[in-house]
């Protein structure tokens, strides 16, 4: 006779292959981003990488021990009680995952041989993003279909091995993504500097496009560009709170110094890029820095932001 399913058991199987699905989604998912950034293709944006990469993290660090964790109290519970392996709940779980897995793997080399007899660009990434997910589902395939024909249920020497692997590959993923993206002061540091950059770049805003194109001038200092009208404050320093340094240089050059905790690269995405403006035209603004103070000179092109002479204040 078919044990019944109680709640308990519901609960637990579902616990264990939402966390097994979960771990599996975020441990492909940090590996590509991983991928992604130690081989970036030309041209590519990948502005998001390190935050879908801190967040794939951290949904690995929470869902992979408790999968491991209700995995080993669900086991214990077919060691007590061997009659409930035929339960509904399990038997369906396993055979979704069966599904899914295999569905996966289809598709996966239903890919890797679409893109061969195309002639199309096979990278170096491109094979490694098919080898894992290769890997995950072979393995979670494998596992499940020795779970559902399995009849004794103690954890044999090889099995314990097999887990020890893989929490090993987790782990070192889990570690080298930290170090990828760096550790939780780095981030900061790079939140921060990003964030003068920003800061930076709306005052220069505000120079150009309030003071210069209605005045024909630049102010003398910052304090001229507080607007209580339009709300416009002048920003400080994230971290310190102090006035950023300002110079003017001539009528339409000035100079905009910060000091900033890291550097600064066009392959780094967590630091502002280098972006444009376009007025009758197309100016690069570039904003890359060192960890120091940096200045930064802009001289403005009266063609490409011409004096708006209907607003012209005297």
């Amino acid at each position: 006779m078919q044990s019944k399913t109680s709640a308990k058991d519901f609960f637990l199987y579902l616990a264990v292959f939402i966390g097994l699905y979960v771990s599996s989604i975020s441990f492909l998912m940090a590996t590509f981003q991983i991928i992604n950034k130690l081989f970036p293709l030309t041209g590519e944006y990948i502005g998001s990488i390190d935050s879908t990469i801190r967040a794939s993290l951290a949904t690995l660090i929470i869902f992979f021990p408790a999968f491991i964790y209700v995995s080993y109290v669900t086991n214990k519970n077919l060691i007590a009680n061997p009659e409930k392996k035929d339960i509904w709940i399990r038997r369906w779980m396993i055979f979704l995952t069966l599904f899914v897995a295999g569905i996966t793997i289809a598709v996966d080399l239903a890919t890797l041989i679409y893109r061969f007899l195309g002639a199309e660009d096979l990278t170096v990434r491109f094979f490694l993003k098919v080898f894992f997910v290769l890997a995950v589902t072979i393995t979670i395939f494998r596992f499940t279909l020795k779970d559902l024909k399995r009849i004794s249920f103690e954890v044999s020497k090889k099995s314990k091995i097999y887990g020890g692997i893989i929490s090993l590959i987790v782990l070192s993923v889990i570690v080298y993504g930290i170090v990828i993206i760096g550790s939780p002061m780095e981030q900061r540091a790079k939140n921060l500097d990003n964030n003068r950059v920003n800061d930076l770049r709306s005052i220069q805003s505000q120079i150009v496009y309030t003071h210069w194109q209605n005045k024909g001038d630049i102010p003398e200092n910052l304090t001229e560009l507080n607007d209580p009208i339009s709300s416009y404050i002048v920003p400080t320093d994230p971290e310190t709170k102090a006035d950023y340094e300002y110079t003017k240089i001539s009528k339409n050059s000035f100079e905009l110094c910060a000091t900033f905790k890291t550097i600064s690269s066009t392959t780094d995405e967590t630091v502002a890029k280098p972006t444009s403006y376009y007025m009758n035209g197309a100016v690069n603004e570039n904003w890359q820095h060192n960890a120091e103070r940096t200045c930064f000179t802009r001289t403005i092109d009266t063609k490409i932001y011409p004096v708006n002479k209907n607003k012209l204040i005297d």
